[in-house]
């Protein structure tokens, strides 16, 4: 990792593995994002306690593990409000076949929903309900339908979209974290 600030998804898929865990680290990531939009003061135990049935810290493999999550929370806690828009989902890259790009994605969609899901979201924006409402229909995308090289342009304008559709959503739940992005920079 050469820029503290971003997450090498290869280098991590495979930290929830050996996790007595069921979700992917695309989708554990989409808990963490989504949750920190509607839990101020987000802890990483209120995250890992989401993602994670038990973690014993005593063995190396589970201990390894939890310092990979420590780092991916710290990240991402640092990404959300970061003034430079640096955030990025953790799902693969557009190195990755685009099967993979298209079911990480989805993955994360239904990890996010489920963390906005573990705090009532309180809002009336519109923005931030359509935007709650686009990030449900791209969860239940067909990772098929997106594995096919002219969809390719596609993903990565879904990618970019629910990346600033995350900001926009942090943005406005959590506005005491950012106070700087106007909302015309995300049209």
């Amino acid at each position: 990792m050469t820029d503290n600030n971003l997450i090498d998804y290869d280098e991590v898929k495979g930290t929830l593995h050996n996790l007595n865990t069921d979700d992917t680290i695309a989708s554990a990531h989409g808990i963490l994002c989504g949750f920190s939009c509607v839990k101020p003061e987000l802890k990483l135990d209120d995250w890992l306690n989401e993602v994670l049935v038990s973690i014993d810290l005593t063995n190396v493999n589970e201990k390894e593990a939890h310092e990979q999550l420590a780092k991916i929370y710290n990240t991402t806690l640092s990404q959300l409000s970061d003034a430079t828009l640096n955030f990025q989902l953790l799902i693969a890259d557009e190195d990755s076949k685009l099967r993979e790009q298209a079911d990480t994605l989805i993955q994360w969609c239904q990890g996010f929903l489920v963390g906005l899901g573990l705090q009532k979201v309180s809002t009336t924006d519109e923005d931030v309900l359509e935007m709650i409402k686009d990030f449900s229909e791209i969860s239940k995308l067909d990772g098929d339908v997106l594995d096919d090289e002219q969809n390719a342009q596609d993903l990565s304008e879904i990618i970019e979209f629910v990346r600033m559709g995350t900001l926009l959503i942090q943005e406005t739940l959590q506005p005491s974290k950012q106070d700087y992005i106007s909302p015309d920079m995300l049209h």
